[in-house]
C-alpha cells in the first residue's frame, strides 16, 4: 500500500508540475485563436458594411427623391427601417445638417457633439471627391459611416449615420469554441501521456533500486542493477552497484579481518597481493613474525601475549604512516605473523622504521630485571630430557622476510609465499632484529 501511495504521488507530482506550462499554453493559443477571429470577423463585417453601405445609399438616395417621403412620415420610416433590415445595418440616423432636424430615427436617437464633427468633415470629403467617412467606436465594438445624401425634392443634403456591427470577444469565442475545446483536450491529453511517460520512466528506475536496497538490507550484499537510461537515474544506478561492491568488500574484510588488531586477514592479504600480481604492480612482500613470541606468552601469560600483538600492530600503522604511502598495505594472518606489501622504493625505509620502532617498545613489554639482563628464564618445552630445567631466551625480536618482482615475475600468490618462506628461514637466523630483501 505504500508503494503504491509513493507512485501516485510521484505521477500527480509531475502532472502538477506539467500543468502550469500547459495552461500557459492553452491560454497563449487562445489568445491568438481569439486575436484572429476577431481580426477575421471585422474583415468580413466590414467588407459587409461597404456593401451595405452602397446599397443603404442608393436606397436613401431614391428614397430622398421621392415627394411621398415628405408626405407621411410613416411611410418614409416604413421603407428605411425595411432596407436597414434587409443589408444590415443595426442603428440608422438621417439629419438635416442645417435645422438640426431628425428625419429618421428608429429609437429617438439624438446625433451627439462628436457626430456633429463627423458629419461636417462628411461634407467635406464629399466636396473634395472622397469616399464616405467611417469611424470605428472600440468601446462599443461599432463601425459608423456618415453619408451625405443629396434631396432633389427639398434641395438640400442630409447626414445619413449608418452603424453596423464590428467583432466583438463573445463572438470570436463561440466561434473559436470547437477549436479551443478540441486544443484543450489535445493538450490535457498530451499533458497527461507525458506525465505517465515520464512517470514511467522514473519510478520504475526507483522501484528497481528500492528493490534493490530492501535486498541490501536483508544483508544481500553485491548485486547490481540494469538501469540504462542515459540520465542521472543510469549515474545514481551505477552509484549503487558501486556501493553494493564496495559493502559487499567491506563486509568481507570485516568477516575476515583478525579480531585482536582489526587488520585484513588471510583472505584480504591474498586479495590485495593477487590483484598487485594480475596488474603487473612492482612491489615488496614482507612478512613479519616475532622470534620468540611464544617464549614470552609462556613467561608473562595470554593476556600480555595480546597486549604484544596489538602495540605491534599500531607500531606498523605508524611505520607505515610515516616511511609508507596511502595504497600500502598491512595485514594480519594470525598470531604473531603480519604483512606489508609496499613499493620497492619505500620498502627498506619501512623495514628500518619498524625495527626502530619495535625495539624500542621491548622496554615497555618486559620487566625492568628481565630487560635488563637482555634474557628471560623459561623451560625449554623442546627439551625432552629435562623439561624443568631453566633455560635463558633472548628478548624477543622482529624479522621482517621480503621478497620483491622487481627482477622475477610471481607466478600467483602461493608462488610468492613459497619464496617468503625461504627468505624467512634465512632471516630469523639472525637473532636480533633484521631485515631481508629478496629481488
Amino acid at each position: 500500500m505504500v508503494k503504491r501511495v509513493r507512485k501516485t504521488y510521484l505521477f500527480f507530482r509531475i502532472a502538477t508540475r506539467l500543468t502550469l506550462p500547459f495552461l500557459l499554453l492553452i491560454l497563449a493559443f487562445t489568445g491568438l485563436q481569439l486575436t484572429n477571429q476577431l481580426s477575421f470577423l471585422n474583415r468580413i463585417y466590414e467588407i459587409q458594411s461597404r456593401i451595405s453601405l452602397q446599397k443603404m445609399t442608393e436606397v436613401l438616395t431614391e428614397t430622398l427623391a421621392d415627394p411621398d417621403s415628405y408626405e407621411d412620415p410613416y411611410v418614409l420610416k416604413a421603407k428605411l427601417q425595411t432596407a436597414r433590415q434587409t443589408h444590415g445595418v443595426s442603428e440608422l440616423l438621417l439629419l438635416d445638417p442645417l435645422t438640426r432636424e431628425t428625419l429618421y430615427s428608429e429609437s429617438d436617437e439624438q446625433f451627439s457633439s462628436q457626430d456633429l464633427i463627423a458629419m461636417e468633415r462628411s461634407l467635406l470629403d464629399k466636396k473634395e471627391g472622397k469616399p464616405p467617412l467611417f469611424l470605428i467606436d472600440k468601446e462599443a465594438q461599432k463601425l459608423n459611416a456618415f453619408v451625405p445624401i443629396t434631396s432633389p425634392v427639398k434641395e438640400r443634403v442630409y447626414i445619413a449615420k449608418m452603424t453596423f456591427p464590428l467583432g466583438n470577444l463573445q463572438l470570436a469565442l463561440q466561434k473559436s469554441m470547437g477549436t479551443l475545446l478540441t486544443m484543450f483536450l489535445l493538450t490535457l491529453l498530451a499533458g497527461f501521456l507525458i506525465a505517465a511517460a515520464l512517470s514511467q520512466s522514473i519510478v520504475k528506475p526507483i522501484k528497481t533500486l528500492n528493490r534493490a536496497t530492501q535486498d541490501i538490507l536483508k544483508g544481500k550484499l553485491g548485486q547490481k542493477v540494469a538501469i540504462y537510461t542515459g540520465d542521472e537515474i543510469e549515474e545514481l544506478a551505477d552509484t549503487f552497484n558501486q556501493m553494493s561492491v564496495a559493502l559487499q568488500e567491506m563486509k568481507e574484510r570485516a568477516e575476515d579481518a583478525n579480531p585482536l588488531t582489526q587488520l585484513p586477514g588471510n583472505h584480504g592479504i591474498y586479495y590485495e597481493t593477487q590483484r598487485r600480481i594480475d596488474e603487473n604492480q612492482k612491489f615488496v612482500f614482507f612478512h613479519i613474525d616475532l622470534d620468540r613470541f611464544k617464549i614470552f606468552n609462556d613467561h608473562y601469560g595470554l593476556a600480555r601475549g595480546d597486549d604484544v600483538i596489538k602495540k605491534t600492530a599500531k607500531l606498523l600503522r605508524q611505520a607505515l604512516r610515516e616511511k609508507g604511502a596511502s595504497n600500502d598495505f598491512l595485514g594480519h594472518q594470525g598470531g604473531d605473523d603480519f604483512v606489508i606489501v609496499t613499493t620497492p622504493h619505500r620498502a627498506k625505509e619501512i623495514a628500518e622504521a619498524v625495527i626502530y620502532k619495535f625495539d624500542e617498545l621491548l622496554r615497555s613489554l618486559y620487566r625492568k630485571d628481565d630487560y635488563e639482563r637482555g634474557y628471560i628464564l623459561e623451560h625449554d618445552r623442546r627439551s625432552v630430557d629435562n623439561p624443568e630445567t631453566l633455560v635463558k631466551f633472548p628478548l624477543m625480536a622482529v624479522s621482517l622476510a621480503g621478497v620483491s618482482n622487481t627482477h622475477r615475475a610471481f607466478a600467483d600468490y602461493f608462488d610468492l609465499l613459497a619464496r617468503a618462506v625461504e627468505v624467512k628461514r634465512q632471516v630469523k637466523s639472525v637473532p636480533q632484529s633484521c631485515y631481508l630483501i629478496q629481488e
